[in-house]
């Protein structure tokens, strides 16, 4: 009967751990801190508004990042050819959504724990970015973000990829 009982928890032990190896690189781990903090400060405004907070969303943050990457490598700051429709519509099929959104921007590359700050100020402070991250159609959120130069100035791109 002992040795059963061993036999069962072993099993039991080992998917756990498992499973939680398969789930963190996922989620935590794909996610930078500053892509979280920037999450977590948009948050904060939407909270203090009375909206819901955004959950965040892995699938996201990797649209986030390809984008990102996709403008730093242009060097230049735009949704994608020629407005982005096409790449945004292909998110909103695979993410199930009935609307996505997008936030871009840069800023002059400050140490990580000031990236946050400056961009989701910059946002709040942007008419059409605002409205965006405020908008209560939007139930989840990904942020991605790349480092490189513009010029002679180091940047940091972000995108904010929404799905509602």
């Amino acid at each position: 009967m002992l040795s059963t009982q061993r036999t069962l928890r072993l099993p039991a032990a080992v998917l756990a751990v498992a499973a939680s190896i398969a789930v963190v690189p996922s989620t935590a781990a794909a996610t930078d801190s500053v892509s979280r903090e920037v999450v977590k400060r948009i948050n904060i405004q939407r909270i203090h508004h009375g909206l819901r907070p955004l959950v965040h969303d892995g699938r996201l943050d990797r649209a986030g990042r390809s984008q990102s990457s996709a403008m730093m490598a242009r060097r230049s700051l735009s949704h994608g050819k020629p407005d982005g429709k096409a790449r945004l519509t292909r998110l909103c099929r695979q993410m199930h959504a009935r609307t996505i959104g997008e936030t871009i921007g840069w800023i002059r590359y400050r140490s990580a724990r000031k990236q946050a700050a400056a961009i989701v100020r910059w946002w709040m402070r942007s008419p059409p970015h605002r409205a965006a991250l405020m908008s209560p159609t939007f139930s989840r959120i990904g942020v991605g973000r790349r480092t490189g130069k513009w010029g002679r100035a180091r940047v940091v791109w972000f995108s904010a990829d929404l799905s509602g």
